[in-house]
């Protein structure tokens, strides 16, 4: 670990969430630093990623919803980010028809979110797209074998870019929850994990729009995400 983070070292798996987030906050660009340090995505898992939200970019979210090579590159990304793996054991992915069938049953729901940007929403807006979001989700069947909410919020995160940031057990909800396994539905982790994304994005905003571009910080949700896995790299190595 680099000596920039020694004298920030203390008993992690005693903190809340609430400590983690200060701290976070208050060492936002550092955070971001570690991340591009240990550099975890590289090859595929970036390709497919980027070429995904080109594709997005370039004919809209309404369009790319209808869009077999959107959905191609969107399938190909979740395989790279561990979503499907080799042989009877592993998370697993339903099959490509039933993928784009299970997003287009969601279409205007998405529609209806795609102008959201997650660092300026104030509680109330927060709250109602917590909401709305949790309503598409608990619809979506993206993967056979994984939890929906951890399969859901990637494939979201591809669709609203601007709203949706990347959800996953080994850092994120780590983050949220430390070092203590939840048997929380998915519903709940959610309904605590998105609010609390929020206010990271809100108060950190002006930080996050100045690493837009850098490597692999495609958009501001990905920051986000980014600061978190470097955090979670940082801080809270397993404890044994």
């Amino acid at each position: 670990m680099p000596k920039s983070f020694e004298n920030l070292k203390i008993s992690v798996e005693r903190l809340t969430v609430e400590d983690r987030v200060e701290e976070l906050c208050q060492n936002f660009g550092k955070y971001l630093g570690e991340f591009d340090r240990i550099d975890p995505f590289t090859g595929p898992s970036v390709y497919f990623h980027v070429r995904t939200l080109e594709r997005l970019k370039n004919i809209g979210a309404s369009k790319a919803l209808d869009d077999v090579l959107f959905y191609e590159y969107l399938y190909a990304t979740l395989a790279s980010w561990g979503m499907h793996r080799m042989g009877p054991k592993g998370a697993k992915m339903v099959e490509f028809k039933g993928f784009m069938e299970t997003l287009q049953s969601q279409k205007q729901e998405i529609l209806e979110l795609q102008e959201l940007k997650l660092t300026m929403l104030e509680k109330r807006e927060l709250d109602r797209a917590t909401n709305k979001l949790w309503a598409i989700l608990s619809h979506l069947r993206v993967s056979s074998t994984d939890t929906q909410l951890v399969a859901g919020s990637k494939v979201l995160h591809h669709i609203l870019p601007n709203l949706v940031p990347p959800i996953d057990g080994e850092h994120t909800l780590r983050f949220v929850y430390g070092y203590k396994p939840t048997s929380e539905s998915d519903e709940r982790k959610f309904m605590k994990t998105f609010p609390l994304l929020g206010t990271l994005a809100r108060t950190e905003r002006s930080i996050i729009s100045q690493w837009i571009g850098k490597p692999f910080h495609t958009n501001e949700t990905k920051v986000i995400d980014n600061a978190i896995i470097g955090y979670v790299k940082a801080k809270m190595k397993k404890v044994e």
